[in-house]
């Protein structure tokens, strides 16, 4: 499959992040300074594997909850009390999609990162406030929160990148490994991929994420 232009990439992005709702922040936007310092600092007291300021500025995305009364209940978490001073500066009254520049720079690796960041999205809308929580303060929450979305990136990697399968879940089990996870949680990780994995293989797509990328790729003009 012939690879979309950078341009096409952003607009097709674009176009996803509009019809799900979802406001997107390319890394020059002045309040990425502000995302990047809040993960950071919540890296290392979240009970995560801590990320340096560096790392999380070149490669981080992140997606944040939009403003509203349930910050006030996210700030009484002390995690989420960086989240919501985040989200406060931001200022957004919807969800927020922050890519980074690692993501911004590449066609693909923008597409699978906004489809990944986009079931973070949907599971924001789906869960609230409860969700964000329980994601903040629960590593097996986060394993059940990021094993579905890094499954997403591995539809897109698998249908426009050619990676196998075994690759792609490869490579997605090893980025879970930086979220903190302990062994309940990664054996919870493993299973979602694993699953993900053999739908895959079925030659099946998962909830249409490829049908999706591929109509808003078409719609900027590209073509397989």
């Amino acid at each position: 499959m012939r690879a979309p232009t950078l341009e096409q990439a952003r607009a097709a992005a674009q176009r996803m992040c509009d019809a799900a709702g979802v406001t997107l922040l390319a890394p020059d936007h002045a309040l990425r300074d502000v995302i990047v310092a809040g993960v950071a600092l919540a890296s290392r007291i979240g009970g995560r594997s801590a990320w340096s300021r560096d790392h999380v500025a070149a490669y981080v995305s992140v997606t944040l909850p939009g403003a509203g009364p349930a910050l006030v209940a996210l700030a009484a978490v002390p995690v989420g009390a960086i989240f919501a001073a985040a989200v406060a500066a931001v200022g957004a009254d919807r969800t927020t999609i922050s890519l980074s520049p690692a993501a911004w720079s590449d066609p693909l690796r923008l597409l699978e990162t906004v489809r990944h960041e986009l079931g973070h999205a949907g599971q924001i809308a789906r869960g609230g406030l409860p969700w964000c929580l329980a994601y903040l303060v629960g590593a097996e929450a986060r394993a059940a929160g990021e094993a579905p979305c890094y499954a997403a990136g591995m539809a897109v990697a698998r249908a426009f990148r050619g990676v196998s399968s075994d690759v792609a879940a490869g490579q997605a089990l090893e980025s879970l490994r930086g979220y903190g996870l302990d062994d309940d949680a990664m054996t919870l990780a493993s299973g979602i991929l694993a699953s993900a994995k053999a739908t895959l293989d079925a030659g099946e797509d998962l909830g249409g994420v490829v049908a999706e990328t591929l109509a808003a790729l078409e719609s900027t003009g590209w073509t397989p």
